[in-house]
This record gives structure tokens, C-alpha cells and sequence, in this order.
């Protein structure tokens, strides 16, 4: 190894060093009974340097036609923006969107709606984290609930969380066993009607959900079909700990890719770890024709979801994932960048990848 790929090698250990337990805050902005379009917004105060953020929203409505826009500043100065998907049926409908995003040091992320009829109702609730390598833990107002289907006495269907007062919530699932025609779903209940998401085998859900107070949210499963399941409760922001541990790994403006050398992020414990897993790949807008890539690694990879595979292509737009996973038992979550074309070791576009790790 010449002494310029062993300084990029040795530059690249002090980058990792940072991979250990960091911090979490928690973000959530309401806007409750609007009648009209909301302008754009901020949701939170800007950070001081370049972050990095889950941000979930959710509206409940009395119109299929109000759709919520996300908008920021990515950390190369480019102006980002994500839709809501509207879901309908049953008689009622939800609007929502979830966003792994990485916000510009002194910008403000904002939310606002279009397409809001005259007469129509709706609320529109952001919750969400944001990941620090350093840093206070701000969890105070967050808990969890989490488990799996079925119970040993084998129930197929599961009351999870039923609140006294509405809440704001992330709900997080995978399920595994038979792909067959019945599909293992999750039910809750909003200001305005019962909604619900299916979670196919082999494939994970990560949804906003609002709960109305004094309603349930059930988890339904099938014989042969095993639903992990997670619900982040978003209560009034408090300083303080949580029930969460955060790992974290930034290559932050880099010009080497990794590749062959993983790099482990976190070693899950003696019964494993059910995760959230986050990753995020940018490559700065240029001319060229090499595209960088992210992989993430592990053992007893339950689900395969995409946060196991990015590529960043030249045109500057990111790719990112967010998505449950179990890790096996004692074994790492490793990462690696590479070049998709050309020598995947060595001289690599500028670029960005951060992979966080939210372990419930």
C-alpha cells in the first residue's frame, strides 16, 4: 500500500471513531383543525451544523385531496422536497409521509399542504428524531412499545398501545413465514376513521400514525407468520434518557471509497437486536460517469430492505432508506462504500454516507 492510500486508510479509522452510541433528540410540531392550506412552515429551529433527521408526517382528514410537502436543504445546498402519499378506504382516509433526510448547518425544514378544498377539515401532526454523534440525549418525552405476534399462546391478533389522550406515534414492522394470500396487517383509529397497513412477508412497514385517544392499535397475523412489531410514542419533547441506544457512522464529504474493508457500526448482544436501520448516500452534482455506492451488512438478515443497497448517481440526487431489521446474535452491522464502476477501491466522487442505527 503506498503512502496516499494509507493516509486515506488511516484518515477513514479517525472517521469511524464516531460510529459509537450518540445521542437522539425528538421533533414534533402539530397543526390541529385547519381549513385552509397551510403555508410552508418551519418544524423545527435550524441546527448548527449539517444534521441528520427521520421526519414522519401524518394528517388526518376529512378530504382524500390535502397532500402535506416536506421541503429542505440537503448538506451540499441542494433544495429537497417529498410528498405525501394519500391512503383511502373504509370510509376514511390519512395522508403521510416518512423522510430520512440530512438538513444544511443554519437552514429549517418546513412542511405545508395543497390541494385543501373549501370546507374540508384536517390536521396535520411532524414527529421525528434527529441523530448526533455528541450531544444530550433528548428522549425524555419518547417510549416505546414492542413485541412480537403470535404470543406463545398463540394470539393472532394483538392489542399494542391504546392512549388516553391522542398521540402522535411511529409504527415500525416486519413480518416473516409464508408468503401465501393472507396478509399480516396493522389497524388504528384516528380523529376521523379506522385505517390500516398491510405488512407483507418480507417486507417491513415504517408509517406515522395518529391514535385517538381512547381508541386501539392492533397488530393481525396469520398461522405460519411471525409479526415483529414497534411503536415510537411521541410525547411533549423533554431533555434526558429514553429507551433508545443510537449508533452512528458519517463519511462526511469523502473522496476514498471503503471497499474491501467493512467497517462495524454496532455488535448486537447475545439474543440479537431488532433495529431501525437508516442510510443515506449523496454524491455531489458532476460530470462523470462513476456512481458511489453504500452496503450494509449482517447476520441473519430477516428482511432484505433497501437500506442494504444505495447508489448515489452523478446527477447529485440522494439515496437514502429507512427500514427495520433483526441482527443476529453477537454479530456486527458492518458498512462499506464502493465505486459501481471502474476500480471499486481508491479515488471515489466527493460524496456523503451516513448510516444510523436506532435499536429498540
Amino acid at each position: 500500500m503506498n503512502y496516499r492510500h494509507l493516509s486515506a486508510l488511516l484518515l477513514f479509522m479517525l472517521a469511524i471513531c464516531d460510529s459509537a452510541q450518540a445521542s437522539v433528540t425528538e421533533i414534533r410540531k402539530n397543526f390541529f383543525n385547519r381549513t385552509k392550506n397551510l403555508p410552508a412552515t418551519a418544524i423545527m429551529s435550524a441546527p448548527k451544523g449539517d444534521a441528520s433527521y427521520l421526519i414522519g408526517v401524518y394528517e388526518s382528514t376529512t378530504s382524500c385531496s390535502i397532500v402535506p410537502t416536506l421541503r429542505w436543504t440537503d448538506e451540499n445546498g441542494v433544495a429537497r422536497s417529498l410528498s405525501g402519499a394519500v391512503v383511502s378506504g373504509g370510509g376514511s382516509c390519512y395522508a403521510s409521509l416518512i423522510a430520512d433526510i440530512r438538513v444544511l448547518a443554519n437552514t429549517k425544514p418546513t412542511i405545508e399542504t395543497s390541494g385543501g378544498a373549501s370546507g374540508a377539515t384536517y390536521s396535520l401532526y411532524v414527529s421525528g428524531l434527529g441523530f448526533w454523534p455528541t450531544g444530550a440525549q433528548r428522549q425524555g418525552g419518547l417510549s416505546e412499545v414492542t413485541g412480537t405476534l403470535p404470543t406463545p399462546d398463540q394470539v393472532y391478533a394483538l392489542e399494542i398501545y391504546q392512549p388516553s389522550v391522542s398521540t402522535n406515534g411511529l409504527l415500525v414492522a416486519y413480518s416473516t413465514g409464508f408468503a401465501g394470500k393472507d396478509i399480516p396487517y396493522v389497524t388504528w383509529s384516528d380523529e376521523y376513521g379506522t385505517n390500516s397497513l398491510p405488512v407483507p412477508v418480507g417486507t417491513s412497514a415504517v408509517a406515522p400514525v395518529r391514535i385517538a385517544g381512547g381508541t386501539k392499535a392492533w397488530v393481525h397475523t396469520y398461522p405460519g407468520d411471525t409479526t415483529w412489531y414497534a411503536l415510537i410514542v411521541f410525547g411533549v419533547p423533554a431533555k434526558g434518557a429514553g429507551p433508545f441506544s443510537d449508533y452512528e457512522a458519517n463519511l462526511l464529504d469523502w473522496t476514498n471509497a471503503t471497499y474491501p474493508g467493512w467497517q462495524t457500526i454496532f455488535t448486537a448482544g447475545s439474543g440479537g437486536a431488532n433495529v431501525l436501520l437508516l442510510s443515506d448516500l449523496t454524491q455531489q452534482a458532476n460530470a462523470g460517469t462513476v456512481s458511489e455506492g453504500l452496503q450494509v451488512y449482517w447476520a441473519n438478515q430477516t428482511t432484505i430492505p433497501c437500506a442494504a443497497a444505495l447508489t448515489a448517481a452523478p446527477s447529485g440526487i440522494p439515496a437514502s432508506c429507512v427500514s427495520p431489521s433483526f441482527v443476529g446474535p453477537n454479530s456486527p452491522l458492518q458498512f462499506r462504500t464502493y465505486n459501481s464502476t471502474g476500480n471499486p477501491w481508491g479515488i471515489s466522487p466527493t460524496y456523503s454516507a451516513e448510516v444510523d442505527v436506532l435499536q429498540f
